[in-house]
């Protein structure tokens, strides 16, 4: 009986983590309350305080199931030993762009993570979490591209924040694109084309540009 009630429970975690999703996705972060997700779950405020203590602990823990396997992907790409570095970043891309498009839940995600003018009313740890963590994997992307030029894999001219930069406002602007025009861009089919011009850019990327005279 006691494993029945254990399964129950987070059963009762998880309905309440996918509703909260729906909410944060299609509301906004700032416009829904933990009574609005118990009222939209069919759930008590105790039922939602049981599992968690406030917004900003459900909000995280949507964070960890849904980004931090992503995440973790990257340690290939990080790691200074790793002989075939930009081949594993491409994977990672590549697998990233692939669960946008077939996961739903990822999807809801990063359109909350593209509003972020929903966060400015937000709590000061919600918006430091978001942060620190885009911080964090631009960072990831720079040491990933650093590994790929002492790989030779990329010419030793390539000017590391320039071209994280490049890299990561591309495939945002492709995945905005996708979220808000569907029917415009058939993002896992131009998801080889996509990454194939980015690291072509990068194979012929300069140092920092000078002025034309």
């Amino acid at each position: 009986m006691a494993r029945r009630t254990k399964e129950e429970a987070q059963q009762t975690r998880c309905h309440i983590m996918s509703t909260a999703l729906d909410l944060f996705c299609s509301h906004g972060l700032n416009r829904t309350s933990l009574t609005d997700i118990a009222n939209a779950a069919k759930l008590t405020r105790g039922a939602i305080y049981w599992h968690f203590k406030n917004k900003e602990e459900l909000f995280f823990s949507l964070w960890q199931e849904l980004c931090q396997p992503l995440s973790r992907q990257l340690n290939a790409c990080i790691a200074e030993q790793e002989p075939d570095p930009l081949g594993n970043l491409r994977g990672f891309l590549k697998e990233l762009l692939t669960k946008i498009t077939h996961d739903q839940a990822h999807q809801q995600m990063f359109t909350i993570l593209f509003n972020l003018e929903s966060l400015e009313r937000e709590s000061t740890s919600l918006r430091e979490h978001i942060c620190n963590h885009s911080g964090h994997f631009f960072r990831d992307l720079e040491t990933s591209l650093a590994n790929a030029v002492r790989q030779r894999q990329l010419p030793d001219t390539l000017d590391l924040q320039r071209a994280a930069t490049l890299l990561h406002c591309t495939l945002d602007g492709y995945i905005l694109n996708w979220l808000h025009f569907p029917e415009r861009i058939d993002l896992i089919k131009e998801a080889d084309y996509l990454l194939d011009s980015i690291f072509a850019m990068l194979q012929l990327a300069n140092g920092p540009a000078t002025k034309l005279q």
